[in-house]
């Protein structure tokens, strides 16, 4: 009776073992499903992001690449757009080249006296000359000629040489009179504008503006003889207006047509046609002019 309750006892604590590591077992298995539920939609967390990611990537690069196409494209029209301003800067270079030229040739401009170049001393001498005067005259040492502004010779409409300019006129007059000046002789040639002469006072004494620049030819041809220059080795002419230099519709380039050159020229160039008296009676001396034109 003992025995039976003893094996009785040792079953019943064998049973209650085995409901206890029965129900452990369970336990376990519960957590371990829930955390591989967890994992589980962690993984699938990360495997959206993922996905996501690779999304944005693939439309990245598909910008990037649509960029550097684009910049492609620009660098491509840049460097042709650089080629055209290449091509338009020399035509237009060869434009006002030919333009230049054709203005040149349809010009008659200044007059081209071919002769000997100038000896050294004399070309010295006018050189510091021009550089003294620079406001009044122009020197050309290729072509032996000084260049004098009329609106500084002379008042507007008149061939009466200003009295400030006569003092230049004097050390002109000296320096080709001078020993260095010798083997040449002066061609004075008259220019105007092309302004016509309107004035009653002007036009009675200058009709035309050939007129007026072959009297202002005369009267420096005067000033030059008076200070002492031979007047056989003086020669006049008068062009009026039709060797611009200049532009005749602006006034700058009005003024630069109004001039009075003075080329020098080898000596026995100019034919003597008169006696110095007997031109002087038929071209008596200029008097004055209205002081407009």
């Amino acid at each position: 009776m003992q025995g039976g309750e003893r094996w009785m006892k040792v079953v019943a604590s064998g049973l209650v073992a085995a409901m206890l590591v029965g129900c452990a077992s369970l336990d376990d298995y519960r957590r371990l499903q829930a955390a591989h539920r967890s994992l589980k939609a962690e993984k699938e967390a990360l495997q959206q992001e993922l996905f996501d990611a690779r999304n944005v990537n693939d439309s990245l690069r598909t910008r990037v690449q649509s960029l550097d196409q684009q910049l492609a494209t620009k660098e491509e029209l840049l460097r042709n757009l650089r080629s055209e301003n290449e091509l338009l800067a020399e035509m237009r270079q060869k434009a006002e080249t030919a333009l230049e030229e054709l203005a040149n040739r349809q010009r008659l401009g200044d007059i081209k006296l071919a002769g000997p170049a100038l000896p050294p001393p004399l070309d010295s001498a006018l050189k510091q000359f021009a550089d003294q005067h620079a406001g009044l005259v122009e020197y050309d040492p290729a072509r032996g000629t000084v260049k004098w502004k009329s609106d500084l010779l002379f008042p507007l409409g008149s061939d009466v040489v200003k009295e400030s300019s006569r003092k230049a006129l004097q050390e002109f007059a000296d320096i080709v009179k001078s020993a260095a000046a010798e083997d040449f002789e002066t061609l004075v040639v008259g220019h105007t504008d092309n302004r016509p002469i309107v004035r009653p006072e002007t036009k009675s004494k200058h009709p035309t503006n050939w007129h007026l620049s072959a009297h202002r030819a005369i009267a420096v041809a005067f000033q030059l003889a008076e200070a002492g220059y031979p007047p056989e080795r003086i020669g006049i002419m008068g062009c009026g207006e039709y060797r611009p230099v200049a532009d005749n519709a602006t006034e700058d380039g009005a003024a630069k047509n109004r001039r009075v050159e003075i080329y020098l020229i080898p000596r026995g160039s100019i034919v003597p046609g008169a006696t110095s008296a007997s031109a002087k009676a038929a071209h008596p001396e200029p008097g004055s002019g209205a002081p407009g034109k």
